[in-house]
């Protein structure tokens, strides 16, 4: 998340953690198959409440979370801590080599596009790209748009999250969470603000930065991911 979302995550932290373990089963398959078995040290960049941190602090001996929203680290802490992992509250873009090292996997989920709108996007590529250890990996996950960023068009994508909701987990609960979060005021502060790529742009920036990356467009209309192993000579 960017500096400029702390002010929205963290007073809807506790409604965008249900949200998040609500739509935890569309994401875990995926990331677990692209994550590799086994590191030394691992990153979670913009981990809010430690959805799947602990995919990776099941394969590595050291991980650092780090989120920018102090209310999501919060919860992360409360409910989720391992003796491996390492909370951070801070930006992104302060990991850096320098200070914290190189990891054998870099895992970032639905994260990335908040910086977009205040930071050049090959820049914040080429800067998780820096992150990442000789013959490491990167899973990256990240929102996409499929058309017009108006919050009219927002908010209709937020009843159709609702029913897909609805007609997966067979839940009005879910789905009235879904629809709370979607609609909500905070929400559509952060809709306005955020910047991401469309999906064929998504592949064009990601492709060039990360030659010969694996792109995943299966997980859902408004998601696409991308596997990159560094091919060990810098």
């Amino acid at each position: 998340m960017s500096p400029a979302s702390v002010p929205l995550f963290n007073p809807i932290a506790e409604l965008y953690e249900r949200y998040a373990e609500i739509n935890d089963a569309i994401y875990r398959p995926h990331i677990a198959r692209a994550l590799p078995a086994a590191g030394a040290r691992a990153v979670d960049l913009g981990c809010g409440s430690e959805r799947f941190t602990g995919l990776l602090a099941e394969r590595c001996g050291q991980v650092l979370a780090v989120d920018i929203a102090e209310r999501e680290v919060a919860i992360a802490r409360a409910e989720r801590a391992r003796p491996n992992i390492e909370y951070r509250v801070g930006s992104l873009l302060d990991v850096s080599p320098d200070r914290d090292g190189r990891f054998d996997i870099v895992l970032s989920v639905n994260t990335l596009f908040h910086l977009f709108a205040e930071h050049d996007a090959d820049a914040v590529l080429k800067h998780v790209r820096s992150l990442v250890a000789p013959g490491g990996a990167a899973v990256i996950v990240d929102i996409v748009t499929p058309g017009p960023r108006a919050v009219p068009v927002h908010r209709w994508w937020g009843f159709t999250d609702a029913v897909r909701t609805l007609v997966r987990r067979r839940s009005f609960g879910d789905a009235w969470t879904v629809f709370r979060l979607r609609q909500h005021p905070v929400w559509m502060r952060h809709v306005r603000r955020n910047q991401p790529l469309t999906r064929p742009h998504f592949h064009s920036r990601y492709a060039a930065l990360f030659a010969g990356a694996v792109f995943i467009d299966t997980i859902d209309p408004f998601v696409c991911a991308v596997v990159w192993r560094d091919p060990e000579h810098r």
